[in-house]
């Protein structure tokens, strides 16, 4: 089991005004909109070639599972926002564990609604490390295990990169 008091799952550090305004804010408004360009091409690259293995998936279907598997490990192991993008919210809001808190505490709130009234389609949530960055990891699970959600039995999470976590269903 996590301890969830560990320093890994508290706030992370807060960066210094020079590094957001003079380094990441530039690298974010000149490097992001290429990111995201590459990105949807490697996107759209991965569902042509996965329309390609349907092919194969239809005259061998015991491959269906690897095609699908190799969608997600390559899709999902290139995040759409990375974690040196800094955003306008995370320019003002840096340090402020308030505004973060709160933040998340409408996210899991809204997210459990979804999952009750979808009777548990959805049970998945993903959270990235710019959505809890000042409030950390372990508050995340602090306010999410009070409403149902645990860490997601067959992905990994880990508190200074990504949370995943699974809904139990019951309300």
């Amino acid at each position: 089991m996590h301890d969830f008091e560990d320093p890994a799952w508290g706030p992370l550090p807060v960066r210094s005004a020079a590094l957001r305004w003079l380094l990441l804010l530039p690298l974010t408004v000149l490097v992001l909109p290429l990111w995201w360009v590459v990105w949807i091409l490697f996107a759209l690259c991965m569902y042509g070639m996965a329309s390609v293995v349907q092919l194969v998936v239809y005259m061998l279907p015991r491959t269906e599972n690897g095609a699908i598997r190799m969608l997600d490990a390559t899709l999902g192991r290139v995040p759409f926002i990375p974690r040196w993008c800094v955003t306008p919210v995370a320019l003002v809001r840096e340090g402020d564990t308030a505004y973060y808190r709160a933040r998340i505490d409408r996210l899991v709130s809204r997210k459990t609604r979804l999952v009750e009234t979808s009777h548990g389609l959805q049970r998945d949530l993903e959270l990235g490390v710019h959505r809890y960055r000042g409030a950390g990891a372990g508050y995340v699970m602090h306010v999410a295990s009070a409403q149902g959600w645990n860490l997601h039995p067959v992905l990994r999470s880990h508190p200074r990169r990504r949370l995943r976590l699974r809904h139990s269903g019951r309300p």
